[in-house]
């Protein structure tokens, strides 16, 4: 009977080593998949997040930079209104969802730098990669086209009169419809009773009704009900509107605007933010892009992703200082 041949045993360090590469290999194989993946991004289409309904500026915005972010991506955008909480809730939502890319959302004033002061809302502007600004438009004091008030310094002499006597209108309390008149109000030393209506459209009603005397809102609105302008927040005055003042030029150096911008939750991986903040760049300085913001009244105002990121935490500053004056800050 033959006798079985010995094997040759392996010695342990032989194993060991056979054991790491077999891991390193591993490692390197699934740190390249994502790898990969990010570089054929987008692969699918990718969900915007408005937080507020439809129909509105915010909305109206959105959908004009969708068309034009899809075309550059090459992938669909779709939109999703979370509207509630004075913006809250939709971007709640976008802070929690996967930081891969495939959920975006639009950044507005109230939502991201005003909301989170008034009350807890889990979250800040630090729970967001900023990717760039889209807009910045600011407000306009306007009247109805038969007021006796032909100027801001009618209603502000007005208000000194008869302190609390005046009444003005906003989209809500803690707004920045509602923070910009009362900052003038507090600049100017005079004093206006403030009635919050739940959307811009009632206020607008109110107005023309004569429930209130006097708003802000976006330049455009004037001209949709045919308002009487009175002054602008802003630093300049609009090309769309060359006889209508600023409130610096009439003494009162503030300024207020609605402005929007580009954000995904925090943590993207950087090959996936490269492309989001290129493809809102070439989206923003499209003809189309262009066209349609015009027609609302609304100048180019890009920024990239840092300076949008370094400006929106600037007005999260400013707008916390207003709420707490104001006393809003209790919730």
């Amino acid at each position: 009977m033959t006798a079985p041949t010995a094997r040759a045993s392996t010695p342990p360090h032989r194993h060991a080593a056979h054991l790491c590469l077999t891991l390193a290999l591993m490692a390197t194989t699934m740190a390249a998949a994502p790898a990969r993946a990010q570089d054929g991004y987008p692969a699918r289409p990718i969900t915007m997040i408005v937080p507020f309904g439809p129909g509105g500026t915010s909305d109206i915005m959105a959908r004009i930079l969708q068309k034009s972010l899809t075309e550059t991506l090459g992938k669909g955008v779709v939109i999703e209104n979370r509207a509630g909480a004075g913006g809250a809730i939709g971007m709640s939502e976008l802070a929690r969802a996967p930081h891969d890319g495939y959920t975006i959302g639009l950044s507005v004033v109230g939502p991201e730098a005003i909301q989170p002061v008034i009350r807890k809302t889990g979250y800040t502007p630090d729970s967001y990669d900023h990717l760039c600004g889209t807009y910045d438009v600011p407000l306009m004091m306007m009247v109805k086209a038969g007021s006796p008030w032909r100027r801001l310094q009618d209603v502000l002499d007005a208000a000194r009169r008869e302190p609390g006597k005046i009444n003005y209108g906003s989209s809500g309390t803690g707004t920045v419809l509602h923070l910009s008149m009362q900052g003038l109000m507090d600049a100017a030393g005079a004093s206006a009773l403030h009635v919050p209506y739940k959307s811009s459209g009632e206020m607008v009603t109110g107005l023309m009704g004569g429930q209130i005397d006097v708003f802000d809102e976006t330049p455009t609105v004037s001209r949709q009900y045919k308002l009487r302008p009175l002054a602008l927040f802003s630093d300049t005055r609009l090309a769309a509107y060359p006889d209508v003042p600023t409130v610096k030029e009439l003494g009162y150096p503030i300024t207020f605007s609605v402005w929007g911008g580009l954000i995904a939750p925090k943590g993207l991986p950087a090959s996936v933010r490269a492309k989001l903040e290129s493809a809102c760049d070439k989206a923003v300085h499209t003809a189309a892009y262009q066209e349609a913001a015009a027609k609302l009244d609304t100048p180019l105002v890009y920024k990239t992703g840092a300076d949008f990121e370094a400006f929106v935490k600037a007005e999260y500053g400013r707008y916390g200082a207003i709420v707490r004056k104001a006393g809003l800050d209790k919730e």
